[in-house]
This record gives structure tokens, C-alpha cells and sequence, in this order.
């Protein structure tokens, strides 16, 4: 998880518009798809309900048809004769959805009905009879000529009776899906269909294989299948996203208008998330590791043979090709109070590459750590420092511990007793700067006192702050302390400062910081010279 947020933080920080138009575009996207699925689900719904209504109305047709056969059985003795067809047509004015009874001959044929009246010549149609799942005896489509117009009827039979149910609730049963089935003992067969044979195909694949009624979404819309409780019909409709568009004709423009404008609010929302999401001081608790630190060291030379007597490491965060610069997160590091992961992580790192590349030194080289005040804690300190210089087999240089001096106070002097007591060298950096801490540098009594570059910088020009140098040497020697100062870019500079009895000195004009490696090879060649 740690890794996983780290990985996050940073490609937000590379890619930050990427982010923001992608969650504006997820946000869109998941509004219209929103739409769309509510879409569906109210078409499934309407398509459910009218399913339903089908099969309710089958099941009535054919209740009644079973009732009123049932009741015409009852009557033995009824034939084809006027008043039997008389008694029919009593019974069919009250039915609500059969259009026609019929009654058949010994032969199958029809003899009489209550439209046609008794037929001269009994009609043998020759349709086949289907057993329907619950036993019912069904012909399908059978074509009938009502008021001049031929439609296709759906007869229940039990010999000798036939009833008709009417067309205009076969019409509504078939209106109310693309395909109709019916279940019989033989296996499903085709009642109705409104779609192409290709398609008809696929879609009896489907419903041959269902275990039973559902709904299934495919590539272009969704399918429903719905039986009733009267087991023998199967409904089946398949609706594209195209015949639901048409059917809500502004519902899909009216979707992307307002997921687009949903997609623009939520891109302006979370565009200053996004930039602050990208910040350094979001990563900088894993930045903050060994693994993301680019040491530099800058030799540190004794002025008056400019031999160089020791180094200052100076730490640089690094994610890939990106380098940081402390000016660019040290405000960070203390905002989150990550000052101490830091520098014993800036601290390891140092005196393991220090001693995997530097040759054997005097024994008065010193290698200045910069720390944090908040670092200072000999309990928590002490163990880092001394188990990297355990680690590292050296004993050929020693640590100098800096401090700035707007962090100094009386309140470290504990910390700082204890330090030095377990041989530890205190420095403290940017003296000068704040001067107002002379009584706490005179009671902390450090070894070194590094002189701030603003007063080396004026000092060819003999400016005001350059004329201070001489007392800040003074304020040293009253301390017993070593003076380095910081900052020098010429050799007119180094004199000056010799003169005004600055003993050390390092700025870009002596060396510039630089990688181990070469630190390494300077130092080879500086004590094989000597």
C-alpha cells in the first residue's frame, strides 16, 4: 500500500492534467452510463409489464376456453342443429375472449359454429394439433375470415368442441413481443415473430438453452424472456440501444449534454486537489529514504596550503531524471516534521559512501553533516551515527555535527554536551546571520563556526558586513573554535580571508561539490602529492 500511494502521488505529479480531464471524464462517463442503465432498466421495466399483461390475458382466454368447453360437456345431447347453436351463441355473448365455438364430426371436421351456422359441407383444415405443455390441444395461426377479413386464430380443441380465441387478443399477445413461443410436449415451437430469420435464429439458440425467463444484456441493448404461471407461453423481445433511442428521442442528447456538463464541473472541482495531490510535500515521507538521495560533498581546505582537510555533505532528493534542491523542500520537511527520517537516512548514506570510496585519510578529517534541530537528539542520533560508523570500518575521519545558528538555543545545550562528550564535533552554519545568539554560541562552545557566504561576498568590495568578519574570528577564539568560511569564488578572497585569520574555507572558487567518486580521486591525489 505504501509503494502502491507513492506510485500514485508521483504519476499525479507527472501527468497532473491527465488526472484532472480524467476524473472530469470519469465523471462524465459514469453520469451517462448512469442515464443509460436507467434507461434500460425503465425500458426492461415497460417491456416486463407488458409482457406480463400478455400472459395474463393468454391465461384468461384460456381459462375461460377451458370452462366453457368443460360446460359444454356437461350437455351430451348437444348436436348441430338451430337451437343447439342458439344455446352457443348465449354462451359466447357472455365470454369475454373467444370469438367463435365450433363443433366438430366424428371425422374431425367442422360441422357447425356459431359464425358459419351448420356447414352444407363439414371443413377439414388439416392444421396440425399441438399438445401444449399443460395438455391443452392447440392449432396455431389457423387463417379466419371475419367481417371480410382474413386473421389468424388461435383454436383450443377438445372433440367435439372447438373454441376460437379472439384475434384481437392474439394481436395484443403478439404485439407485446418480438417473438412468441409456445412449450409443448414435442419441444418449442414458433407462435409469432417480428424479426428478421437470421436473427430469429440466434434468439431461439438462446431461448431453446434458458434454464427459464430472464434478462441478459448483450453488445447492442438487452434480452428479456418472460413465462407466465400458465406454463405454455414464452415471450421474447430483444431491445437495441438504437429502438430505445428512438423511443426517448431527447433522452440519450439530453444524457450527454448533462454528463458533459457534469464532466466540466467535476474537472474544475478537483483541478486544485490535483495540483496539491502533485506537490513535493505529498511524497516527501517516501522521499525521505536512502534510496531518493543524491549526496554531493563539498571539500573543505585549510587556506594557507589549500590542502583540503575535510568535506561537507550536501543531500539532493532525486525521482528519476528529477533532481530536488533543498531550497525546494527543507520548508516541507518541517512542515511535516520529517526533519529526523531526513537526515539519519542523509546521514547513513553518507558515511557508507565516504567509506567505500575515499582513501586513508589524516586523522583530522572532518565530515560536516548538516542537521536539523529537531535531529539533535543524542538518544535517537547517537545509535544512527554510531552504528553507520561501526558499519563502515573507518575510524580515519570523524563526524562534525552542524547546526544553523537561527536554530541555536540554551534549550540544546544538553543535547549538545552529550554529543560532543561521545566525540562528536559540533559546527555551527550561517554564523553571522543570526547574531543575536552570542550567548547561546558561548555556552554550546562548538569546535567549528562557519562564516556565512554574505560577508565573504563583500569583501573585496570591503562592504559593511565584510568588516564584521574579523569580530566573528574573535567571538571563535573567545569560544576556542575553528572558523570556515562559506561561499569563497576567488583567490583574492581566500587572501583576505587568511589575513583576517580564517584558518578554512570552502566555495565554488576552491572546488565545487561533487560525487564521491571524484571527491575519492582528489583526495588520492592531493596526500600522494604531499
Amino acid at each position: 500500500m505504501h509503494k502502491a500511494r507513492y506510485w500514485l502521488l508521483l504519476k499525479i505529479a507527472k501527468l497532473p492534467k491527465v488526472f484532472t480531464y480524467g476524473v472530469g471524464a470519469l465523471a462524465a462517463f459514469l453520469v451517462f452510463m448512469a442515464a443509460v442503465t436507467t434507461t434500460i432498466w425503465l425500458d426492461t421495466a415497460r417491456m416486463a409489464k407488458q409482457h406480463e399483461h400478455a400472459l395474463g390475458l393468454y391465461a384468461a382466454a384460456i381459462a375461460e376456453s377451458g370452462q366453457l368447453l368443460q360446460h359444454l360437456f356437461s350437455h351430451d345431447d348437444l348436436g348441430c342443429n338451430p337451437a343447439d347453436l342458439l344455446h352457443l351463441n348465449a354462451h359466447l355473448l357472455k365470454s369475454h375472449y373467444l370469438r367463435e365455438i365450433g363443433i366438430m364430426n366424428v371425422d374431425g371436421a367442422l360441422a357447425c359454429s356459431t359464425a358459419l351456422g351448420i356447414l352444407d359441407t363439414p371443413i377439414k383444415g388439416g392444421y396440425p394439433v399441438k399438445e401444449s405443455r399443460s395438455g391443452l390441444k392447440i392449432l396455431v395461426n389457423v387463417p379466419l375470415a371475419i367481417s371480410d377479413k382474413s386473421v389468424l386464430a388461435v383454436i383450443v380443441q377438445d372433440p367435439p368442441f372447438n373454441t376460437v380465441v379472439s384475434p384481437f387478443v392474439i394481436d395484443e399477445i403478439y404485439r407485446s413481443a418480438d417473438v412468441v413461443w409456445m412449450h409443448t410436449v414435442n419441444g418449442l415451437i414458433l407462435m409469432h415473430t417480428d424479426v428478421p430469420p437470421d436473427v430469429l435464429e440466434e434468439m431461439q439458440s438462446r431461448a431453446v438453452g434458458s434454464t427459464g425467463p430472464g434478462f441478459s444484456l448483450h453488445t447492442d441493448g438487452y434480452e428479456l424472456l418472460t413465462a407466465g404461471p400458465q406454463p405454455d407461453l414464452l415471450l421474447q423481445t430483444h431491445r437495441s440501444l438504437a429502438a430505445i433511442a428512438a423511443d426517448n428521442p431527447f433522452l440519450f442528447p439530453g444524457a450527454l449534454l448533462g454528463a458533459l456538463l457534469i464532466g466540466g464541473l467535476t474537472t474544475a472541482a478537483v483541478s486544485p486537489h490535483v495540483r496539491k495531490l502533485a506537490g513535493l510535500q505529498n511524497r516527501l515521507e517516501y522521499l525521505c529514504d536512502e534510496r531518493y538521495l543524491t549526496l554531493e560533498y563539498q571539500p573543505i581546505f585549510d587556506l594557507d596550503t589549500l590542502k583540503p582537510v575535510g568535506c561537507e555533505v550536501l543531500a539532493r532528493l532525486s525521482e528519476g531524471q528529477t533532481r530536488w534542491m533543498p531550497d525546494s523542500f527543507i520548508s516541507a520537511l518541517q512542515e511535516n516534521e520529517l526533519e529526523q527520517q531526513f537526515d539519519h537516512a542523509v546521514a547513513r548514506k553518507a558515511i557508507r559512501e565516504l567509506a567505500q570510496h575515499l582513501p586513508r585519510l589524516p586523522d583530522d578529517f572532518a565530515v560536516a553533516l548538516n542537521f536539523f534541530p529537531r535531529s539533535v537528539k543524542p538518544h535517537t542520533l547517537l545509535p544512527v551515527l554510531n552504528e553507520a560508523m561501526n558499519a563502515s570500518g573507518r575510524a580515519d575521519f570523524h563526524i562534525c555535527i552542524e547546526i544553523v545558528e537561527h536554530a541555536l538555543s540554551t534549550d540544546l545545550l544538553g543535547e549538545v554536551e552529550c554529543l560532543k562528550s561521545s566525540g562528536f564535533e559540533i559546527a555551527v552554519d550561517d554564523f553571522g546571520t543570526g547574531y543575536s545568539n552570542l550567548r547561546a554560541v558561548t555556552m554550546l562552545s562548538p569546535q567549528r563556526l562557519k562564516i556565512d557566504r554574505s560577508f565573504v561576498s563583500e569583501l573585496e568590495e570591503q562592504g559593511l558586513r565584510s568588516n564584521l568578519i574579523a569580530e566573528i574570528v574573535d567571538i571563535a577564539r573567545a569560544v576556542n573554535a575553528q572558523t570556515i568560511a562559506e561561499g569563497i569564488e576567488t583567490m583574492r578572497q581566500v587572501r583576505l580571508l587568511t589575513l583576517a585569520g580564517v584558518r578554512y574555507g570552502q566555495g565554488f572558487g576552491l572546488a565545487r561539490p561533487m560525487p564521491v567518486t571524484e571527491l575519492g580521486a582528489m583526495l588520492r591525489q592531493s596526500f600522494v602529492a604531499a
